[in-house]
């Protein structure tokens, strides 16, 4: 049976993903530096095909072992999302871009059959229409500029390994290491503690998909490999495009008394619209959630009493305080 190496696999998506995985029968190698939910990875300890190694992956003789009887590699390791980002940019030039290029080349000489790289569609910025894989890229962030470079790394520098890039919408929903930094999961967290949201830059418009339906596409972009290599993929669903407010719209539905204002200027200025058709004649899923349909599992997460304090920074790429609540 083929053996995943997932870097990052006990982060907000990774452990998610690494699920998926498992259940398609895959033996899962996670790496992950436990920077915030300590616990993620002891969901899967108990099956024989899944192991862990704690480590850096800018660490050389860390990064070197980790590709040993490795079939495939999602790398999903990387300092996430403009925020954090912005608080450490060298770290993130580090980890984003030349930890991910070494990763690369190391792969390149081995028995990898194949890379698949987890980028985002924040590398559009802003886009007239829906922005498709071979529309501009107009990255307007660090983080996407990281992402932007390796991309363009695998596209014009890599002919003998295999790869997909997959283009993320913003995502949200519950997940092992949960975040409330995320726009669907920092509202429902706002509306329902303060009874109250500041929308800034309310008409903008980010496509979404839910932290689950993310990790089985991936899982499946593996699966048919042969299909899908050396192929741009954005990752999410039509008809899943939506403007800030909509979201906190449909976030009043559940929680009627809060209170919603907007404020028409903001430091994000990203705006953008996705195409998925081409992922959609590659790989043909539909999505198992929408975005109101994760704002009630968000809610029934907050209100089960299983968080004991949502403003933990273990939920939080960055410190409740500086990660940009409601913007």
């Amino acid at each position: 049976m083929s053996k995943v190496l997932i870097t990052g696999g006990a982060g907000y998506i990774g452990s998610v993903m690494s699920n998926f995985f498992l259940l398609n029968g895959y033996d899962v190698k996670v790496a992950d530096l436990l920077w915030f939910k300590k616990d993620a990875p002891s969901l899967y300890r108990g099956n024989p095909r899944y192991s862990f190694v704690k480590g850096d992956i800018c660490d050389a003789a860390f990064r070197d072992s980790l590709l040993e009887d490795i079939d495939f590699v999602v790398h999903a390791a990387a300092v996430v999302g403009d925020p954090a980002s912005k608080k450490f940019p060298d770290l993130t030039y580090k980890i984003n871009y030349e930890a991910s290029i070494k990763l690369i080349d190391k792969a390149r000489n081995s028995s990898v059959k194949g890379f698949i790289f987890l980028s985002t569609c924040s590398n559009y910025g802003i886009s007239e229409g829906l922005a498709n894989e071979e529309s501009p890229l107009k990255p307007l962030s660090l983080y996407a500029e990281t992402k932007v470079d390796v991309e363009r790394y695998l596209i014009d520098k890599v002919s003998d390994l295999d790869w997909v890039i997959c283009r993320l919408s913003t995502v949200y929903g519950v997940s092992p290491r949960m975040r409330f930094d995320l726009t669907v999961n920092d509202f429902v967290l706002n509306a329902l503690t303060t009874k109250y949201l500041n929308i800034f830059l309310p008409y903008t418009y980010r496509p979404y998909i839910h932290v689950s339906d993310a990790g089985r596409v991936i899982s499946e972009i593996v699966k048919k490999f042969d299909k899908t290599k050396r192929n741009i993929f954005n990752i999410g669903f039509d008809g899943e495009n939506y403007q800030k407010i909509e979201i906190a719209n449909a976030i009043s539905g559940f929680i009627p008394d809060v209170k919603i204002s907007v404020t028409e200027k903001g430091a994000d200025s990203r705006d953008y619209q996705v195409d998925f058709s081409k992922l959609q004649k590659y790989v043909d899923l539909k999505n198992s959630f929408r975005v109101e349909s994760g704002i009630k599992e968000v809610l029934g997460l907050l209100n089960s009493g299983k968080i004991t304090d949502p403003k933990e920074d273990i939920y939080y790429n960055t410190s409740p305080d500086t990660g940009g609540l409601t913007g």
